[in-house]
């Protein structure tokens, strides 16, 4: 039952473990795709700022000669001119252009690190979050498949006068309790279903078969919160591209700077017939005089930026150690309320589940004590079954938080 009853119009089923899952999800997510193409330009842009500009050729012909009458009087005898330019950045323009371009290109690589690691702590929580409710649904479901049977017998018995509308009615009202909760929870299955196959790109039903390592409930390696906070401020993406927007405005600001210093022009001109002398050739230089404009605000502007930089690198560096003392809080509260229950309290519950209907046929049990049993071994199913989906998500959140997996 579980998943093939849910899905039934659909039986092309996957069946995947975690590993298998993420490599799914670097191989074919669309948004990881989508975004490699801006890695891929940054490249692009890298490669265009290592180009020098291109040398610029001017002509200038005679239209009407009206002394001789001639239309496009450009040959032997006629006037012509020729130049040709070349811009110079003399001040390391195109070098700091260079730099700032790569830096550029290594933000835009943590970027997608930043975007592969969110899709992958996604899919870490909706398949763990599937497998154990989908667990939950499969076993509630096998018993109240028994508690139909019951319905069933008690309606006939009903029909022959042998039991009371009470007692038919409050079976069949422990029925429609329990399977609302059953179609509550797989609502949420239907909602969880269709993000992995968001994720991993694939129509047919995603069927997580964690292996006997990652199917328990995680524990922690020998660690102090102190350590994780200190790995985490070594490993977060985040905190990379923070610092690569700090080391960009130190470029960008130099850049600016040398910015200032104006290029320089130099040429060559062949003038036919125009200058003092015929077949005139001359060299040219030229160099903008800096009186008015000396970038001066393009400076401040990147001045600013290298303070304001340093500021979002302190606060990242707030947030990332937030974050990890609230994900190992949240973790260590969580693992402590499954401990409280004890690892065989589910083994405890399906044993005490077998023998209910048994026990309430042979007259062992009341019908208030039954129903009230079974009640409570769904409830507890389900509550349980969350419990372990949350906790599997707090590991995962911790190990978002520190920005490695944390599983020994």
């Amino acid at each position: 039952m579980g998943s093939s009853t849910l899905f039934a119009q659909n039986t092309d089923t996957l069946r995947i473990t975690l590993a298998q899952a993420d490599s799914l999800l670097l191989s074919r997510n669309l948004s990881l795709i989508a975004y490699h193409y801006e890695v891929d330009k940054a490249e692009a842009r890298k490669i265009q700022e290592k180009l020098f500009s291109n040398p610029e050729l001017f002509t200038e012909w005679n239209l009407y000669n009206p002394t001789a009458k001639q239309w496009l009087d450009a040959g032997r005898n006629g006037q012509k001119i020729i130049q040709l330019q070349k811009v110079f950045r003399i001040a390391g323009q195109r070098k700091a252009s260079i730099k700032l371009a790569e830096e550029e290109k290594q933000m835009t690589q943590w970027q997608y690190y930043e975007l592969a690691r969110s899709l992958k702590y996604a899919l870490h929580v909706s398949y763990y979050r599937y497998h154990f409710l989908n667990n939950a649904i499969t076993n509630i479901r096998l018993r109240l498949a028994l508690l139909k049977n019951v319905i069933d017998l008690y309606g006939d018995q009903y029909a022959k006068g042998n039991v009371s509308l009470q007692e038919l009615t409050r079976l069949k009202s422990t029925y429609f309790d329990i399977n609302n909760q059953v179609n509550e929870t797989q609502a949420e299955l239907v909602q969880l279903q269709s993000d992995l196959q968001l994720l991993l790109v694939d129509d047919r039903i995603i069927f997580p078969v964690p292996t006997a390592i990652t199917q328990v409930v995680p524990d922690l390696p020998t660690a102090t919160l102190q350590s994780l906070i200190e790995q985490s401020l070594a490993n977060r993406p985040e905190l990379k591209i923070a610092q690569s927007l700090q080391a960009q405005n130190q470029l960008r600001y130099s850049l600016e700077r040398k910015q200032a210093i104006p290029n320089l022009t130099t040429g060559a001109i062949y003038d036919q017939a125009g200058s003092y002398v015929n077949n005139y050739t001359g060299l040219q230089f030229g160099l903008q005089v800096p009186l008015f404009n000396r970038n001066q605000g393009r400076i401040q502007e990147a001045r600013i930026g290298i303070e304001q930089s340093k500021i979002m690198l302190q606060s990242k560096q707030q947030e990332i150690t937030r974050e990890v003392q609230t994900a190992w809080q949240v973790f260590q509260l969580l693992r402590d309320q499954y401990a409280s229950a004890g690892t065989d309290f589910e083994a405890q519950l399906n044993q005490l589940s077998k023998g209910l209907v048994s026990n309430y046929s042979k007259n062992n049990i009341s019908l208030l004590e039954f129903t009230d049993m079974f009640e409570s071994y769904n409830s507890s199913i389900i509550q349980l079954n969350q419990l372990k989906a949350d906790l599997n998500k707090s590991y995962e959140e911790l190990n978002y938080a520190v920005g490695q997996d944390l599983r020994p």
